[in-house]
């Protein structure tokens, strides 16, 4: 049996990955679009090559394996020494060590500098496996060295088919993560209803408080923060369920609390930018409908809320507003501070509201 058996198919960067296990390389590169399954295949990848359960990796449990990520908005050059040093370690239990290297395109210079003697003259035994949304961010020494494994975007008939769900297939855009989560997680829909209507309310309502806005987007981080939290705690509580010894017990507490942690931030920082991106596609959806391209809405389900909008402030609006909420989204990815950067969304596009003649 394979073993990407059961995950969504990638049929090209599968076959590629099967061929990479029968004669390992010591770094490979799996990168493409967000939710489109890197993560889950990296995993297996790292499970075959230890010859372990997938679980072991879900939860960071086998002593061969090492994951590196982001603390915050980008991976430190704390994390890239201890990797370095690490790779001196014998494999405890298996035949190789494995490094998951995730959102590798956060590696700050320093850091991928760090890294760049490890994956010029790896031990044998190691294998350096990265994980990026956005490899055209990283440096081309790094990438030059690495084995490139590509995934793709999901048709929207492919999440459609997965989820059952036509509205959650098409708002996700090709990410099966995406979709999954909106068809089958009410607070996550509810999440993205919240985003559609703050982006509505500020292109149509004068009355429209920015800085409630900015908290309400801050609350929902927060709460999906708390929620990546609480599944770790739990999958803590289960592990401890089955250790006796006080000594493991503490150990074992500790890594859960750090991953804990680990995953909050992501989760926070995830959600951030899944708002952001939500609040442009109501643009966008403005921007279609304004020059009557009502095949390309993407959120049909807020058709009503639309027309509005478009009758009021028509192509040029949305088009100014697109380019508002761009700024944005890059200033996230810049380490700013994201209280000050959703509410400066906000004042922004009602400026821009305020400033633009009706239907323009």
């Amino acid at each position: 049996m394979s073993a990407f058996a059961g995950l969504p198919e990638q049929p090209r960067a599968q076959r590629l990955l099967e061929a990479a296990l029968a004669a390992p390389a010591h770094a490979y590169l799996l990168s493409g679009p967000t939710g489109a399954g890197k993560r889950r295949y990296a995993d297996r990848f790292a499970a075959a090559l230890l010859g372990c359960p997938p679980h072991r990796i879900e939860t960071r449990t086998h002593p061969d394996l090492f994951v590196l990520e982001p603390e915050g908005q980008g991976i430190l050059i704390e994390g890239a020494r201890r990797l370095r040093r690490d790779l001196h370690l014998r494999p405890f239990e298996a035949d190789r060590r494995v490094y998951l290297i995730l959102d590798a395109h956060l590696l700050r210079d320093e850091s991928a500098n760090a890294l760049l003697k490890s994956l010029e003259d790896p031990p044998e035994y190691g294998v350096l496996v990265l994980v990026s949304d956005h490899a055209e961010r990283m440096l081309p020494t790094i990438r030059s060295r690495l084995q490139a494994i590509e995934f793709r975007r999901y048709p929207t008939a492919v999440l459609e088919a997965a989820t059952g769900d036509p509205l959650a297939a098409r708002a996700a855009l090709g990410d099966l993560a995406r979709a999954t989560s909106l068809a089958t997680d009410p607070a996550a829909a509810g999440r993205r209803r919240l985003y559609l209507e703050l982006a509505q309310g500020v292109s149509t309502d004068s009355t429209f408080d920015p800085s409630r806005a900015g908290a309400l987007i801050m609350e929902a981080s927060n709460q999906r923060a708390k929620a990546e939290s609480e599944l770790v705690a739990g999958e803590r509580d289960a592990r401890l369920e089955s250790v006796d010894d006080p000594k493991d017990e503490k150990a074992l507490r500790k890594r859960y609390e750090d991953r804990a942690k680990r995953e909050a931030r992501r989760a926070e920082w995830d959600e951030l930018r899944l708002a952001v991106d939500t609040i442009a596609l109501w643009y966008h959806d403005m921007l279609a409908s304004a020059l009557g391209a009502d095949d390309a809405v993407v959120n049909a389900d807020t058709a009503g809320g639309l027309a509005d909008a478009t009758s009021r402030g028509g192509a040029g609006h949305a088009a100014r507003a697109l380019d508002t909420v761009g700024d944005v989204r890059r200033s996230l990815e810049l380490n700013v501070h994201p209280v000050l950067a959703v509410e400066a969304l906000f004042h922004r596009l009602a400026e821009l509201r305020e400033s633009t003649p009706q239907g323009v």
